[in-house]
């Protein structure tokens, strides 16, 4: 099971948040690569530290004029900015992934497969794209992280799962919540694995942007499904980050923003 993080997440200070830490004290630029960058969710983490100071290496499958055009904005800001196309289900991108880029200390899994289905539709092949995206990608870009990883540097692996059981957690989304449903056992001893030279936490998230199928007033419906009569928002994954980036002595932990829509199904 997660092993569930309590204490109260607040926003890192800016000298913190553009800093990386390093064995021997040293504190240097960091260079953070995020997976599926081109637009959404990916995107506003791109914006938000570069202007915190990091260097970037953003990852897109086929949001490639979106990319280019974040790329640029982004390098006005004084950012060195760094573009990977690949495809995250095929394992020779896989194994490509690492070449020529820049070494990174910060690495975020944003990239996600999220499509309808259920136990009577779902086919292999959706299940097997679903877990090579979601769950293989993240864990073997890890380990591709882990070996690129400059010595001196204390590095930091933060996933973004998913914090929506009853919505997207759940049968009418069978092969996307089989994915993730994989980090409950996984991000711990992921943790143990990578300690001492990187943490690793998980971000599990409420539903936060509309998708381009999702019909008129879904999140409205959503907000009051919830314990808080909310849905999630950009800026508190923001304030996520930037606490998991400024604190040494978390890792194997998950910070729940799901508005407490776990604890509803617990209740008698």
């Amino acid at each position: 099971m997660y092993a569930h993080l309590h204490t109260a997440v607040v926003a890192a200070p800016l000298a913190l948040r553009c800093t990386t830490q390093h064995k021997e004290g040293m504190i240097t630029k960091p260079t953070t690569l995020i997976t599926g960058a081109g637009k959404r969710i990916g995107a506003e983490i791109a914006k938000h530290l570069a202007a915190a100071g990091h260097d970037l290496v953003l990852h897109y499958h086929q949001s490639k004029a979106e990319a280019e055009a974040l790329a640029t904005e982004l390098k006005k800001t004084g950012a060195k900015v760094t573009l990977v196309q690949a495809n995250l289900s095929k394992p020779d991108a896989l194994g490509a992934f690492w070449n020529g880029l820049p070494p990174v200390t910060n690495l975020i899994h944003n990239a996600s497969r999220y499509t309808r289905d259920t136990l009577e539709n779902f086919t292999a092949a959706d299940l097997r794209d679903h877990l090579a995206v979601n769950l293989e990608a993240p864990l073997v870009l890890t380990q591709g992280y882990l070996n690129q990883l400059p010595k001196e540097a204390v590095g930091n692996v933060i996933v973004l799962g998913d914090g929506a059981p009853g919505w997207s957690l759940s049968p009418a989304f069978f092969s996307y919540s089989v994915s993730k449903h994989g980090w409950e056992s996984i991000i711990d001893l992921l943790a143990a694995a990578l300690a001492p030279r990187a943490r690793t936490n998980l971000i599990a998230l409420a539903p936060t942007l509309p998708g381009v199928n999702d019909p008129e007033g879904l999140f409205d419906r959503l907000a009051e499904k919830s314990p808080l009569k909310r849905t999630g928002n950009i800026a508190e994954i923001l304030t996520a980050i930037d606490y998991l980036l400024a604190s040494p002595g978390v890792t194997g932990q998950v910070l729940g923003l799901g508005n407490g829509l776990g604890i509803a199904t617990q209740r008698a």
